[in-house]
């Protein structure tokens, strides 16, 4: 049998990091299962674990994806087993040794009931499945622990873009009216502006 892989990591930056660009790509490059949901738009605890549980059904022909009924944690680790078990049998050949949920704005999950985030931090062991629970937040890890203690994740930092990256960054969409050099040359007059005040790549996009 394959080694489980690590039970949960915790990804912080500031906005625009490219926390979520990059997971998004990474699991859909490997093709490796997987659900993101983010904890805003599901913002209590039922529904996040309805989302999770109706975005595993994508991974069993068997069955239909539907609404789910999640009345508590211990439904949710009930469902989820055999979510992922039908998902296992679909995948079999293709070797994989992990399914991964992602959560993006993971500090909302501070604002729902206070075993959700520990259970999230062990769902590995609370279902023995081969999980990886990906928390995507804003904040660092030790303004995120739970008071009472909990599985300490893998934490890995997405630093803020240089000002070598988003010119970069910002240059590869210029329009077909002008030329690259032309846009290149605008985008580092912007940057020399903007660059000190605001290194939000969303926001610098909009200028």
């Amino acid at each position: 049998r394959e080694q489980f892989s690590f039970p949960s990591v915790f990804i912080y930056g500031h906005r625009a990091s490219g926390k979520t660009y990059v997971m998004r790509t990474l699991l859909n490059t490997l093709q490796l299962p997987h659900v993101f949901v983010n904890c805003v738009e599901y913002f209590t605890s039922r529904l996040l674990l309805e989302e999770i549980l109706i975005q595993l059904q994508s991974y069993s022909e068997a069955e239909q994806t539907s609404h789910v009924p999640c009345d508590s944690l211990n439904d949710f680790v009930r469902l989820f087993k055999q979510a992922v078990a039908s998902g296992e049998l679909q995948y079999q050949t293709l070797y994989i040794v992990s399914n991964f949920i992602v959560l993006d704005r993971a500090e909302q999950l501070r604002e729902m009931e206070a075993n959700i985030l520990p259970a999230f931090l062990r769902l590995q062991e609370l279902t023995d499945r081969n999980v990886t629970v990906v928390l995507l937040s804003e904040i660092v890890w030790e303004l995120f622990r739970p008071n009472t203690g909990c599985f300490e994740p893998v934490t890995l930092y997405f630093p803020d873009y240089s000002i070598g990256h988003l010119q970069k960054i910002l240059s590869q969409n210029h329009p077909p009216l002008y030329s690259a050099d032309f846009y290149s040359a605008y985008i580092n007059i912007l940057l020399g502006v903007f660059y000190m005040v605001c290194r939000d790549l969303k926001e610098l996009q909009h200028l």
